[in-house]
């Protein structure tokens, strides 16, 4: 769009990145066939701030004659903001104007070298970290997605006039066009490894396949380009994308193979500069600068491949995008939108970046500066204050066994919805303004800050009120979800995607490298949540019922007789119409009386025909706190901890597992399902001859682990995920923390060679055989998990059938399915 003169354009913000000394936005029109609009705003620039107890140190940079200081800063000057999240009163702050919008680190490392950083009279750094785009949004407050008239005046600055709302729970999306791209590589079969089979950066582009769609529901054309000549497939492409012209580029391996692949091919080929599938005519695919980071979260480690970002388009690299996975377009949409981070960025962000930046949006509408580093320290305690303090979570140990006509409850949202009606923040737990507050942390009797709402229930407002909001839509009667599936779909994604942030909102509360976070206010959530779910299991106590269970924010109740309580004042139409199947207990009244009396709404999620609590592996005696499955008394089947859940479980255990509990859900009680054991042994039999008889492909018999480690770091021990890393090792192929491994179980016992015990999925050729024994050994334990509750213990084959089996297993194989 030429910005000399004064412009307008309406339509959805799509994509948006700072090149040079500018930001550029492209505008997604309403109409199917009118091009997207890209406009420029060269009048903004993202701003650091500076901040010292010495001002001589802020008036010298101000006034700085280092040359390279001066050159990266456009203009400064003193404003007035809440420095630190704690601050009741504001201070003067140095802003400092990029000359260059991406350059915010690099400015920050040089004002640290000369002035030195965060000690008492040296320079204090903020909102170093920020995307320049995250922080235009927050300063105009706008979002991706949203339908906006833009003026584009004769300066080049942009007007933004909102035809949405961030709290809009029906926005509309306009249609995108979509493709997928596939990178094929010609592999060498035949290397130094079993299979040989790993796709190389050196080896040549064998195809390239283009599927496009004219909705993003499905796919409906695909385009092979195969030529002769690597360069002419490289330029096919290229002249495909440009005519397509797709808004969405969907790949499975973009981001970690498939793009930096062909970028390599593209440099060997001496053709880089043609390689353009973005909007940005003159700017080829860059290489990452590095393959990726490992990071820890949850007790796990975690890999994720640099993303390969395309100017102008939306580039989804399906195995590396979370919140794609888990809710599709629609909960992308919604996570980019309430969280104000570019579709790029969400579509890979962890759910605890998401958080942060609704966090920090939150702060600058306040005022607040964003630290570069985490500045908040936990509060002294002594020993017998951390003895009360950190004790987590109440629960009540299951009772073994299975058991009958079990109601399940679990409060909504808890933890988040403890944090909201709290007031639970790094700056509200024992602020210095509020001391005789009457709002005090139970046991610890802490004070919470009266005066001010804290950055994180400000943050989670919104959160909380959309997703009750989509549930409401999704479950009314009278609503169009009822007659549109596609729209209560709609409804379900952008509600699961909102459900993750609430889910890590809790943890990160209290996560260290959290900018707003402080191990009190985590602290302060347990001890509510301890009184909350103690005051539940007393109402249920009192009412009669017997506590099976108790863990967190859930609690297993079981009526000790029966007993109707026929009044039902104060009980809601819906919540009367979804219980009426179980009147005869007293269930409503539990409901109502633990809303009323705790303040926090709970949820009656069905009652159980049956529900077993097993007991450890370990030891016998002791329960397993969060592992349990049983059926509700629509059949419908709910399943904590067992091999089914599990991500690592063989896709075959798993299938029979759960053959072997949909036979299970169909009976009303105990004595029924032990009726039904022979039908389970029928099922059990079945798979064990599947895996004598070599009828198992090798994609239902993987094994998949996430490494803590990377793979040259593993000590060398004869170990199965060992022998199958060597082996990835021969080819070239080393994997990094938090990236996952995949293999196979070829020779358990080892039989025959030592380093034969397993391979992983890359390798797998027709040579390539599977142990039926081990396999069918885990098969056993897996059924027996779901049968021993109820007396019954599956006895592995005779050891004669198990070997000759085994020889005969050495001499076949099966193609991977």
């Amino acid at each position: 769009m030429n910005s000399t003169t004064s412009t307008a354009v309406s339509g959805w913000l799509l994509d948006v990145y700072p090149l040079n000394n500018k930001m550029v936005f492209w505008i997604k029109q309403k109409r199917n066939n009118a091009p997207i609009i890209r406009v420029e705003d060269r009048s903004w620039t993202h701003s650091i701030y500076a901040a010292s107890d010495d001002k001589t140190i802020l008036n010298s940079i101000l006034c700085t004659k280092d040359k390279g200081i001066s050159d990266m800063v456009k203009y400064c000057k003193f404003e007035s903001r809440y420095e630190r999240i704690t601050d009741t009163t504001r201070s003067d702050v140095l802003r400092l104007a990029l000359a260059d919008s991406t350059k915010a680190v690099s400015l920050a490392k040089m004002i640290v070298a000369i002035y030195g950083h965060n000690t008492l009279g040296k320079v204090r750094l903020y909102n170093v970290d920020l995307l320049p785009a995250q922080s235009y949004f927050y300063e105009y407050d706008i979002f991706p997605l949203a339908h906006y008239k833009v003026v584009v005046s004769s300066s080049s600055s942009l007007s933004w006039f909102i035809k949405d709302s961030v709290w809009s729970a029906n926005y509309n999306i306009p249609h995108f066009r979509a493709i997928h791209l596939k990178i094929n590589a010609k592999r060498k079969v035949g290397g130094v490894g079993v299979g040989g089979c790993i796709p190389k950066y050196t080896d040549k582009i064998d195809s390239i396949i283009i599927t496009t769609t004219t909705k993003l529901t499905g796919y409906c054309e695909t385009i092979k380009i195969q030529r002769q000549s690597e360069v002419d497939m490289i330029y096919d492409l290229t002249k495909e994308v440009e005519k397509i012209d797709p808004d969405f580029i969907f790949t499975d391996n973009g981001d970690s193979f498939d793009f930096p692949y062909l970028i390599h091919r593209a440099e060997e080929n001496g053709i880089i500069k043609d390689l353009i599938l973005g909007r940005e005519p003159s700017i080829p695919l860059k290489k990452p600068a590095k393959k990726g980071t490992s990071y820890f979260s949850y007790g796990r480690i975690y890999f994720k491949p640099t993303a390969v970002k395309l100017l102008g388009r939306i580039h989804i690299d399906i195995n590396n995008s979370f919140i794609y996975n888990d809710s599709g377009l629609e909960g992308l949409y919604e996570i980019a939108r309430i969280c104000r981070m570019p579709l790029h960025t969400a579509a890979r962000a962890s759910i605890g970046k998401c958080l942060s930046s609704l966090q920090f949006y939150s702060a600058t509408q306040k005022g607040i500066l964003i630290p570069w580093k985490p500045t908040i320290a936990e509060h002294f305690k002594t020993y017998e204050e951390l003895l009360v303090a950190d004790r987590g979570g109440l629960i009540f140990e299951p009772e073994i066994g299975v058991h009958e006509n079990v109601a399940e409850f679990d409060f909504v949202s808890l933890y988040p919805n403890i944090m909201l009606k709290k007031n639970l923040s790094a700056e509200t737990i024992k602020c210095s303004c509020c001391q005789n507050s009457e709002l005090k942390v139970p046991e610890l009797n802490y004070n919470t800050c009266e005066k001010r709402v804290g950055i994180v229930p400000t943050s989670l407002r919104i959160v909380l009120e959309k997703r009750a909001k989509y549930k409401e839509l999704k479950n009314n009667n009278y609503n169009d979800a009822t007659f549109n599936p596609k729209l209560k779909a709609v409804y379900d994604a952008r509600q699961n995607a909102l459900k993750w942030i609430l889910v890590t909102s809790f943890g990160y509360l209290g996560f260290n490298n959290s900018k707003f976070g402080r191990i009190d206010a985590h602290i302060a959530v347990c001890a509510f949540d301890r009184q909350i779910l103690l005051q539940a299991v007393k109402i249920a106590q009192r009412l009669g019922f017997k506590v099976l269970h108790g863990i967190v924010d859930s609690i297993w109740v079981k009526k000790k007789q029966k007993e109707w309580n026929s009044n039902e004042n104060n009980i809601t139409t819906q919540t009367t119409k979804m219980l009426q199947p179980y009147c005869f207990d007293n269930y409503l009244e539990l409901i109502e009386s633990v809303k009323r009396e705790t303040g926090f709404d709970i949820s009656f999620e069905g009652i159980y025909k049956w529900v077993a609590f097993v007991n450890s592996k370990v030891n016998h005696q002791l329960p397993v706190l969060n592992k349990y499955f049983g059926v509700f008394e629509d059949d419908t089947l709910k399943i904590r901890g067992i091999e089914t859940r599990r991500h690592d479980t063989p896709p075959l255990l798993s299938k029979c597992q759960n053959e072997i509990l949909e036979l299970m859900a169909t009976k009303n009680n105990i004595e029924e399902v032990k009726m039904l054991m022979p039908k389970v042994k029928d099922i059990y039999h079945k798979y064990v001859q599947l895996l004598k008889e070599n009828k198992v492909p090798f994609d239902e018999l993987v094994f998949t682990k996430r490494l803590s480690k990377n793979s040259n770091n593993y000590q060398h021990r004869n170990s199965i995920e060992n022998n199958a890393l060597t082996k990835l090792n021969s080819e070239g192929k080393y994997l990094r923390a938090g990236e996952i491994l995949q293999y196979v179980i070829t020779d358990y016992y080892q039989t025959g060679s030592k380093n034969n015990r397993a391979i992983p999925i890359e390798l797998i050729n027709e040579r390539t055989y599977y142990d039926a024994k081990r396999y069918i050994e885990l098969l056993t334990q897996t059924c027996n998990s779901v049968t021993k509750p109820f007396g019954m213990e599956l006895q592995l084959p005779p050891l004669s059938f198990v070997s000759s089996m085994q020889s005969y297993q050495t001499k076949s194989f099966i193609a991977l399915g």
